[in-house]
């Protein structure tokens, strides 16, 4: 799931992943048409894409790499329903395939379009959590 020699491990690889399939589903439930005709379910996916997110930050997983992204998705579904009450919810679609696409190329390749527009390396990561299988007998 993960690649060697990369600083993404294999929790990492799978809060992306479940991060970049939240963002999208969110994104499609604030839709103005969604929202409009099934608001209970608009907020309940965005109640379960927060605690989602609470759990990759409060799991003890911040140095494996799930607490950035559990911070981005709390943030996500705070910003979703946000636009989906002010009926932008087109921008929270295109937010949350944004936010998949980097999310499934990072847990793919190990290299994340964001650090290469921002000019950040991240392959400084702690070597106990850059190789997730390595010594694991």
């Amino acid at each position: 799931m993960s690649i060697a020699h990369t600083n993404i491990g294999h929790a990492d690889a799978i809060s992306r992943r479940i991060s970049g399939a939240f963002a999208v589903l969110a994104g499609i439930v604030a839709i103005d048409g969604f929202f409009r005709a099934m608001p209970f379910l608009t907020w309940l996916v965005l109640a379960f894409m927060f605690t989602t997110g609470l759990f990759f930050l409060l799991a003890g997983y911040w140095r494996g790499g799930t607490g950035a992204f559990g911070i981005g998705l709390m943030l996500l579904a705070v910003a979703d329903g946000w636009l989906a009450v002010m009926h932008y919810g087109l921008w929270a679609l295109v937010l949350g395939v944004l936010v998949a696409a980097d999310g499934y190329i990072t847990a793919q390749l190990g290299w994340s379009p964001l650090n290469a527009l921002f000019h950040t390396d991240t392959h400084k990561a702690d070597g106990q959590w850059a190789l997730p299988h390595a010594g694991a007998h």
